[in-house]
């Protein structure tokens, strides 16, 4: 049934299209009849009702200019659509009109349904300003306005990230007088398309190269072209054995990481807020951590192993100084040399072993500081092939962490679950991703 309702309602979209073309220069106002020339006739006498033309509505309709509305969801921002109302003949008085989405699931309490909770709706009247749309058992209102030949609505409508994507939602668009009797009517739609998601729901893969230097990828949200161009965030970065983030890092800046340099001092690096320099100046941890030869960082603390291949568990601090942002350390257990590879992908770690079987680990969250993951759980072989392993944030909107893995040819290759895709070329320039 939906398929047929839309069916109907992208054909009349397109059959009104091509009897009401676009105002001239762009306006986004419907044309009004052009004047007849000068005649030695008598005027007729002057009536109420414009002139059905190829750009007016016959009265007691209502035309959605170019029909049904594609909205992207993500941070593009507000798009606009019109409602032409053309008023039967005699029609005075102050006329309302309403927005009427007659697919969508509409709670009894008149709150607004649940697939346009993530939207904002705005509208205008005859080129007023625009004011938000309230929403109510008869969907959304719009302004009152005083009876014309001919009314044009303006409905703006911005939709987040978590707004409904590849979803058609349609209904009427209906003018009422001032009996309260419906005078002029017609179709409405609007399809929600995905768009790019907001910078907080993005995340930024850092890649050190090798003369150290520091670049950060944007990431866009969309898996067939993961990463904006990159951007250096700094010098210097060389002089660090071991880089980790603190959890994922995201395009609008928010993300922690620690850097451990040579002499074994650990270096806290806070988020500054701001993507074009994405951190505050380094914060002195503490000296000692030469003793480990891995460290990975999870939005919950710091796993660090030992030469004896013993891991042991640095947990955030609550309410702590950044320049001793962890609780005392707790021994998580031995035989973590077995793996040549560690890397969080969310609260996930994910372990390598000598013979290239990836292993997860998941957080257990578990109050005992000891147990920060439970049992492992095999994910497969052949993971040899790759030269690093990066988990990430969400890169491709599907509202789950990523990982990130460069073979020896360089090439980079994106995991979303067990989907693999290429991610780009010539990251062979790195020593460092994370």
């Amino acid at each position: 049934m939906r398929h047929t309702t839309r069916t109907f309602l992208v054909a009349a979209s397109a059959l009104l299209a091509a009897l009401i073309p676009p105002a001239a220069g762009g306006a986004t106002a419907f044309a009004a009849p052009l004047t007849a020339p000068a005649s030695t006739t008598p005027p007729a006498p002057a009536s109420t009702t414009p002139p059905v033309t190829a750009s007016t509505p016959a009265p007691g309709t209502v035309v959605q200019r170019g029909g049904t509305l594609s909205v992207p969801s993500g941070e593009e921002g507000p798009v606009t659509t019109y409602f032409g109302a053309a008023l039967p003949a005699g029609t005075t008085g102050t006329v309302k009109a309403r927005l009427f989405l007659s697919n969508i699931d509409r709670p009894t309490d008149g709150t607004i349904p649940y697939e346009l909770y993530y939207t904002r709706w705005s509208c205008s009247v005859n080129g007023g300003a625009f004011v938000a749309c309230p929403y109510g058992r008869e969907g959304f209102v719009m302004p009152e306005t005083e009876a014309a030949p001919f009314l044009t609505y303006a409905v703006r409508v911005d939709a987040g990230s978590y707004a409904a994507r590849d979803q058609l939602v349609f209904g009427s668009f209906d003018v009422t007088g001032t009996a309260g009797r419906r005078i002029a009517t017609g179709e409405a739609g609007f399809v929600f398309v995905p768009g790019t998601p907001e910078a907080e729901y993005r995340t930024v893969l850092h890649a050190r190269d090798r003369g150290g230097v520091l670049w950060q990828y944007e990431g866009t949200g969309k898996p067939a072209t993961p990463f904006k161009p990159r951007q250096r965030v700094g010098g210097g970065w060389g002089d660090y054995t071991a880089l980790t983030r603190l959890g994922p890092p995201t395009a609008d800046g928010r993300g922690d990481l620690v850097a451990r340099d040579r002499d074994g001092v650990l270096w806290y690096y806070r988020g500054s807020g701001d993507l074009s320099a994405p951190f505050w100046p380094r914060v002195r941890i503490g000296g000692g951590w030469n003793a480990y030869t891995s460290l990975t960082g999870t939005p919950g603390g710091l796993l660090a192993r030992d030469r004896d291949g013993v891991l042991w568990h640095y947990p955030r601090a609550a309410g702590a100084p950044f320049s001793a942002p962890f609780a005392p350390r707790a021994r998580v257990g031995g035989g973590w040399n077995a793996y040549t590879a560690l890397t969080a992908r969310g609260d996930t770690v994910l372990a390598r072993d000598t013979s290239g079987v990836l292993w997860e680990y998941r957080k257990s969250y578990s109050p005992d500081p000891a147990v920060p993951l439970e049992p492992r759980r095999r994910v497969g072989g052949g993971w040899n092939v790759y030269t690093a392993l990066a988990g990430t944030g969400d890169l491709g909107f599907h509202s789950s962490p990523d990982l990130l893995a460069r073979d020896r040819d360089g090439d980079l290759w994106m995991y979303q679950g067990p989907t693999r895709t290429a991610a780009g070329w010539g990251w062979n320039i790195y020593d460092a991703l994370l």
